[in-house]
């Protein structure tokens, strides 16, 4: 894997960003969505860590935000995903996931021009570049919404 360590690096970064996002959050909001036609932070992360794990595992058994309405927003604008979790709950889970994901490349190092097997259309090293994407994407979105729900954040 010495050809993706930079990409998990950085995947690591983008989640240290992640914490900062989810830092003062109250429990009340983390499932509250800021505008019925945008995802609340829960919804989000959930998607975060949806993505993660497909994308190197096709789905494993233990990632707990494996539902369908965590893939995409579009067929579930009206069925909010809402899950058991408080902010720090929600949190802890999805780094969760991020450590299995890393462990399991870190167990199987993939080379980077491999085809990814659970996204045949994309490399290992493309597939690793568009999650450090997927992950910054969405830690904005979530501080876009925790603004519009009025709360002051770290400075990002």
């Amino acid at each position: 894997m010495a050809n993706l360590d930079l990409l998990v690096a950085a995947l690591d970064m983008a989640h240290w960003e992640l914490g900062e996002a989810f830092k003062g959050l109250p429990d009340e909001d983390v499932w509250r969505r800021p505008h019925p036609r945008l995802w609340s932070v829960g919804e989000l992360a959930a998607h975060i860590a949806y993505g993660e794990d497909t994308n190197v595992t096709g789905g494993s058994e233990g990632n707990p935000f494996r539902y369908r309405s965590a893939r995409y927003y579009e067929p579930f604008e009206d069925e909010p995903l809402v899950m058991d979790f408080g902010a720090e709950a929600l949190y802890r889970a999805v780094e969760e996931v991020h450590a299995a994901v890393k462990a399991i490349l870190a167990a199987n190092p993939p080379d980077g021009d491999a085809v990814n097997p659970h996204r045949p259309d994309w490399n290992w090293r493309q597939t690793l570049e568009y999650m450090v994407f997927h992950v910054a994407y969405h830690t904005g979105q979530i501080y876009s919404a925790r603004h519009l729900l009025g709360h002051e954040t770290v400075d990002n």
